[in-house]
């Protein structure tokens, strides 16, 4: 039940966040996001006397570059059910990069997840698809595997608590974020500009989404088994499509539906697989 109401938060999460980037540009919201985290955790923030490098890779690649590269790709489509699918390819992702830096083994039934939710996504970026989409859905798979590898490596931090990782998290993402922000134009936007629909959505997509997302999925995947969690990430897109066609009356194409049901079917045997096998998750949206 828990998950179920996460993956509906993690879902209406992209109508905050398009609602939110009427006002912000994705580099603000970045920021606003580090910062907004930051100063809430602030009490779970403890320094380290020493902190492997590969956490702080971490850190930054969770916090910084997947998050920013999120809103980026939320910004450049109408289309949010795209985004939302794209993001799960999430296992699959997480599973080459266990491979490839971690050597870990991966069953034959991994692998046939992972080719049928690849095929899935060319699917969704060649069939009828605009420049504009398959550029959409290029962002958001490049966002997915900076989360990737942050999560893997962040994952095997078991001593560290899960509000404190957090608090790193955000700590070490907010100087950069801060750097790219400054560099587009203001830190943040005009608070004259922030309709009460803008500071809602902000608030949704930078604190709840965030804290009680990311603070769910962490503690429950300490807690069960990630083959029993990480499947309810699934039904993110199943929220984003059903609140995006409520709210602002999307069409569901059919090439839409079959792309994102092979995605789907594809991720969903790669996570259904031998418990043995890398532990990976959904990427929670934001």
């Amino acid at each position: 039940f828990l998950m179920t109401v996460t993956a509906a938060v993690w879902g209406y999460n992209f109508i905050a966040i398009r609602v939110a980037l009427e006002v912000f540009s994705a580099e603000q919201l970045a920021f606003a996001r580090a910062l907004a985290m930051f100063l809430v955790l602030l009490p779970w923030w403890k320094p380290w006397k020493r902190v492997s490098w590969r956490f702080l890779a971490a850190c930054l690649s969770i916090g910084a570059i997947a998050f920013y590269l999120l809103f980026a790709a939320v910004g450049m489509t109408d289309n949010l059910t795209t985004v939302a699918i794209g993001t799960q390819m999430m296992p699959p992702v997480s599973a080459v990069v266990a491979l490839l830096f971690f050597h870990e083994a991966i069953s034959g039934r991994k692998w046939m997840g992972i080719m049928l939710a690849t095929t899935g996504a060319i699917y969704l970026a060649a069939s009828g698809a605009t420049t504009l989409s398959a550029a959409t859905l290029g962002v958001t798979l490049l966002s997915v595997s900076f989360y990737s590898v942050g999560s893997v490596i962040a994952a095997r931090s078991s001593s560290v608590g899960v509000w404190r990782m957090l608090a790193w998290i955000s700590a070490i993402a907010i100087i950069p974020t801060g750097i790219i922000a400054a560099s587009t134009g203001p830190l943040l936007p005009d608070p004259s500009l922030l309709e009460v629909k803008h500071w809602l959505a902000a608030f949704f997509a930078l604190m709840i989404s965030a804290l009680l997302g990311q603070g769910v999925l962490f503690s429950l995947y300490r807690i069960y088994p990630i083959s029993s969690v990480a499947p309810f990430t699934l039904l993110i897109p199943v929220f984003t499509a059903l609140f995006a066609v409520l709210i602002y009356g999307e069409s569901l194409h059919a090439r839409l539906l079959l792309g994102g049901a092979v995605v789907l079917a594809g991720v969903w045997i790669q996570q259904a697989s031998s418990s043995g096998d890398s532990k990976q998750g959904g990427f929670p949206a934001g």
